[in-house]
């Protein structure tokens, strides 16, 4: 099975996870792969859950701080391989 990313950011795919919680609203976080040099780097939970009232809004939430933490290991690449 194959699945697509939510997009694609300085060559990080980055896949967004939504699942609703109990209270009706909606609770997202990422997970993240590139190649690197020994193949396939995943990091799974790459963001903490984000929680919001809609589906779109906590995958929005994730996404952004995914890019972020992404933006930040690129200029600190020393203690966060990935």
């Amino acid at each position: 099975m194959s699945r697509q990313p939510a997009e694609s950011f300085k060559g990080y795919d980055i896949f967004t996870i939504a699942i609703p919680t109990k209270d009706g609203r909606w609770s997202a976080t990422t997970e993240v792969q590139k190649m690197g040099a020994a193949g396939l780097e995943i990091m799974q939970s790459f963001t903490h859950p984000f929680e919001a009232a809609t589906e779109a809004e906590a995958k929005n939430a994730a996404l952004h701080e995914a890019e972020r933490k992404i933006v930040d290991l690129i200029a600190n690449p020393i203690g966060g391989n990935l």
